[in-house]
C-alpha cells in the first residue's frame, strides 16, 4: 500500500523541533538565535580588543607579533632569575677579614707578624 504525500518530504525524527512540536520549536529557534548572535558579538568584540592591542604596541615601538618573546627574553635576563650563591659560599667583605684578624692577634691565636703578612694579602686581594 503506497504512502500518501502530503508535500511534506522532510524527515522529522522522534525529539527534533518540527511542525508538531508546537512552543517548544519556537523555544529552540529563539535559544538557537541568541546564541548565533553571541557568537557573533564574541568575535567582534574580541577582533576589536585584538586591533587596539595591535595599535598600542605599535605606538609604543613595539612589534605586536613577537611582544611575548620580548618579554620573556627581558625576564630570563632579569637579575631576579640569576642563580643566587649559597650564603655560606659568599666570600666575606674584607672589612669582615680584617675585623676577624684584629680578633685573632687580639686573642693571640697569631702573631704580629702573622697578622701583618695575613692584612697585606687580604688587602691584595
Amino acid at each position: 500500500m503506497p504512502i500518501p504525500d502530503d508535500g511534506d518530504s522532510g524527515f522529522v525524527g522522534p525529539g527534533m523541533p518540527g511542525p508538531d512540536m508546537g512552543g517548544a520549536g519556537d523555544a529552540f529557534s529563539a535559544f538557537f538565535g541568541l546564541a548565533v548572535v553571541l557568537v557573533i558579538a564574541g568575535a567582534v568584540f574580541s577582533v576589536v580588543v585584538a586591533a587596539r592591542k595591535r595599535r598600542i604596541l605599535r605606538d609604543a615601538g613595539i612589534d605586536p607579533f613577537t611582544v611575548d618573546a620580548a618579554i620573556a627574553a627581558k625576564v630570563l635576563r632579569s637579575d631576579l632569575l640569576a642563580p643566587s650563591t649559597p650564603a655560606a659560599q659568599v666570600a666575606p667583605s674584607i672589612e669582615k677579614r680584617l675585623a676577624e684578624l684584629d680578633d685573632l692577634r687580639a686573642r693571640g691565636v697569631i702573631s704580629e707578624d702573622e697578622h701583618r703578612e695575613a692584612r697585606a694579602a687580604v688587602l691584595k686581594g
